[in-house]
């Protein structure tokens, strides 16, 4: 795959716009999806997968509780 998702370091995650986090997060779970389909090991892509979902649930969260 061509746009393979690495791990994100702290500093990429936070500072990425909200339009390209979720772009990421449907990335990685296509990725992910993609890793199960063929029988590879999915656990690298799950945890990429889980920080950026993980991160667009916190600022989802921040924006409603303000």
């Amino acid at each position: 795959m061509l746009n393979t998702l690495k791990m994100p370091t702290y500093n990429e995650l936070v500072g990425l716009p909200d339009v390209e986090l979720i772009k990421r997060v449907w990335l990685a779970l296509k990725q992910l999806d993609q890793a199960d389909e063929q029988g590879e090991s999915t656990t690298d892509k799950s945890k990429i997968y889980l920080l950026y979902k993980n991160e667009l649930i916190k600022r989802n969260y921040k924006q409603h509780t303000h």
